[in-house]
């Protein structure tokens, strides 16, 4: 079989035929996974956007017509913890992040279409979906015990729980999945062994409350059929999904008991008040971003349907390892359950591309311990194409894969300085000086230039054959590879010993030398697009190096007598030892930036059991006058009832409320803190307030209690 196939390829050289799919026109939606905006996103996590970039960018160099969706995940558990580490609402950390996020994707040359769950465009898709679904049957609901914070005063869900999976016994699971490479299976919170609150870290109870449940099983035949029928799934992908499938899909809740997130109400009757689990609404980002997509670029809305209710476009995935339950079970189910309500079926995934982990020197990544490098850090450390190139080179498609400083100044120096940049400097130095910068005539070719040219016309289908297999690496080394052979073949021609003796022997070497630093420029310019620019803006070629086909890119088509620019080596070698101590100096400051806003009282996060010291209770005002010589202060006596009696407060209230009017007023104070003297006046307490510009408002029960009730 090998030799047949070696054997048809040597035959489409010659008759000059390519053994490619043509995917002219061909609809593809490229959809890498969301990356969660509690955080700026980390090498490991920026991995599937900057795949889904680069494979954009190659099959548009196919000629295929092509769009993708991702975005911002701004829902779920992880949002709302660490908007709690940080005393801040959700809203406000996803619209940072997503902002921030926004910036580093333009600086690292990801161009894609990147969205946010947080807006009023996905709720009402995501809503109007569901409400299908509802209609179609296939959601219900039902009355369930879920785990329950009394401390914290809220329900579980997710990640706000942790405890010992009940599969394979590795502690630190969350609510929503095991986290262990070995496992990996999506979990419930009430599944999990010896469960803690992640807020506050003690044991929840259970709890009765109402949940709706999507009904995955009723999908269990037809998803059985998609896996065993769908042969682009790679085998782990496979392998998980079938072995999910024997278990038999169960009904998995689409509401949790949770405030920011996507509001049920306007989709399922009855639901008001829950919110949408996160994972069940953002794999619908891949679909209202397109359609967000059509009426931001076309005013069309129904733009979207073209690609996702077309069974020939193909929708590609790339998603780490831990994913591939949501993107071959779970989001086809959902598709499934709209039937024929939006006119036509849903196409289901083509492919996912899964990655296994990326880690740091053997260690998990961690903002909070210094561990690992993050995509704003990396861009402050070095051009984003020498980071661009390296996690293509080093794609972890078959097994983990650690991040080391030793390969990363590898892949730099060597790759990318010494075969790469040098073998294209070498090119244009010597044209400029053989021949004043302008690209000589090609002569009769001996056999090491025919060996070459046939190196030339076949690298671009050899590297087309591993993107098409999503062998990313495989990808990176047939160009690097092809250097090293367009080196190679410059040396042993040593055109500065030939030109005293044979000129025409040096203009065919430098003619065919320039043609392959065209080809490397078009296939360069998916994974390290700033650096095949650059290369193409020397050449001197019309319009730009990112329209052009891959299939030109192995014919010699730059004209003699053409003049090419003077130019610059393209990269530089780095030094390790350097570039750490700059990301030592770089997390050193943002671990003292993270202190400071930590001191800053509007943002500072206290445990609860600091809160429950606080004694807080309802009181009545008997009397109150002003302060002598004190402009804005009044003095107050409280009842606070037969427990305490009657206190005295002093509080800035003058400038707000006559003395007279705060008489019988309800109040609310604290009792226990320490006394103070504050002009000259005793103050046994601190009454609660909420002061806006030039208003106050009074905290008051919303009905009438006793003096000397408890606040809690």
């Amino acid at each position: 079989m090998y030799l047949i196939i070696i054997f048809v390829k040597k035959l489409a050289i010659i008759l000059d035929v390519s053994l490619l799919e043509d995917l002219t026109d061909k609809k593809f939606v490229v959809c890498p996974a969301w990356p969660y905006v509690n955080a700026v996103p980390h090498l490991g996590t920026v991995l599937h956007l900057l795949s889904a970039d680069i494979y954009v960018r190659y099959l548009k160099l196919r000629g295929a017509n092509v769009i993708s969706a991702t975005g911002s995940d701004c829902h779920g558990t992880p949002i709302e913890v660490a908007a709690l580490t940080e005393g801040i609402s959700p809203e406000e950390l996803v619209n940072r992040h997503h902002i921030q996020i926004l910036e580093l994707l333009h600086t690292w040359n990801i161009d894609l279409n990147y969205s946010k769950t947080a807006n009023s465009f996905h709720y009402q898709w995501v809503q109007d979906f569901y409400r299908r679904c509802f209609e179609n049957g296939f959601i219900f609901s039902k009355e369930i015990d879920q785990l329950y914070c009394e401390t914290d005063k809220r329900f579980l869900p997710d990640r706000f729980v942790e405890g010992t999976c009940p599969h394979c016994k590795t502690p630190g699971a969350r609510g929503d999945q095991c986290d262990s490479p070995a496992c990996g299976k999506p979990l419930r919170p009430v599944e999990l062994i010896s469960p803690l609150c992640k807020i506050c870290g003690k044991p929840p109870v259970f709890k009765s409350t109402t949940q709706w449940y999507y009904n995955f099983g009723a999908f269990q035949e037809e998803l059985t059929d998609f896996i065993h029928r769908n042969q682009n799934f790679p085998d782990n992908a496979r392998k998980f999904s079938n072995h999910i499938l024997e278990e038999g899909l169960q009904a998995r809740t689409l509401t949790r008991d949770l405030a920011w997130g996507i509001p049920a109400g306007p989709a399922i009757p009855e639901a008001e008040g829950k919110s949408i689990y996160v994972w069940l609404e953002a794999v619908l980002g891949y679909v209202s971003a397109s359609a967000e997509l059509g009426l931001r670029l076309y005013k069309d809305p129904d733009y979207w349907k073209q690609f996702w209710l077309d069974q020939d476009t193909r929708t590609i995935f790339f998603i780490g390892k831990d994913n591939i339950f949501f993107h071959t079970l779970l989001f086809p189910a959902l598709l499934l359950g709209t039937k024929d309500s939006y006119g036509d079926p849903f196409v289901l995934p083509y492919n996912v591309s899964t990655t296994e982990f990326l880690i740091f020197d053997d260690k998990k990544f961690s903002k909070s311990r210094g561990v690992g490098i993050w995509i704003d850090e990396a861009a402050k450390l070095l051009p984003t194409d020498y980071w661009r190139y390296y996690l293509a080179a080093t794609r972890p498609e078959i097994k983990d894969t650690s991040f080391t400083w030793p390969e990363l100044e590898q892949r730099v120096n060597s790759d990318l300085n010494d075969v790469l940049g040098n073998y294209i400097h070498r090119v244009f130095v010597l044209l400029h000086k053989y021949f004043e910068g302008k690209i000589p005539e090609c002569h009769r070719l001996d056999a090491t230039d025919r060996e070459f040219v046939s190196a030339i016309h076949t690298v671009p289908e050899s590297v087309a054959d591993n993107f098409d297999n999503f062998e990313f690496k495989k990808a990176t080394s047939a160009i690097i590879d092809f250097a090293r052979t367009a080196n190679g073949y410059l040396s042993s021609k040593e055109p500065w010993k030939l030109i005293k003796t044979d000129i025409t022997a040096v203009e065919t070497t430098l003619y065919l030398c320039v043609q392959s630093v065209a080809t490397l420029s078009i296939l360069l310019s998916p994974i390290i697009p700033d650096s095949a620019t650059r290369i193409w803006k020397v050449l001197k070629q019309k319009g730009s190096v990112h329209n052009q086909l891959l299939s030109e890119a192995g014919k010699l088509k730059l004209n003699p007598g053409s003049e090419i620019l003077e130019s610059k080596p393209l990269f530089a070698k780095i030094e390790r030892e350097k570039i750490q101590k700059q990301l030592e100096d770089i997390h050193r400051k943002q671990s003292k930036k993270t202190k400071k806003v930590k001191k800053l009282p509007d943002r500072r996060i206290i445990p609860f059991k600091d809160f429950e010291k606080l004694d807080i209770r309802i009181g009545t005002i008997r009397k109150a006058e002003k302060i002598t010589k004190a402009k804005n202060l009044l003095k107050i006596r409280v009842d606070l009832g037969e427990e305490i009696g009657e206190r005295q407060l002093v509080a800035g209230l003058a400038s707000f409320r006559n003395a007279e009017e705060l008489i019988d007023q309800k109040i609310t104070v604290i009792v226990n803190l320490e006394p103070a003297t504050i002009r000259g006046v005793r103050s046994e307490g601190m009454l609660l307030a909420a002061v806006e510009g030039k208003d106050l408002g009074l905290l008051i029960p919303d009905k009438d209690v006793s003096n000397g009730t408890k606040v809690s």
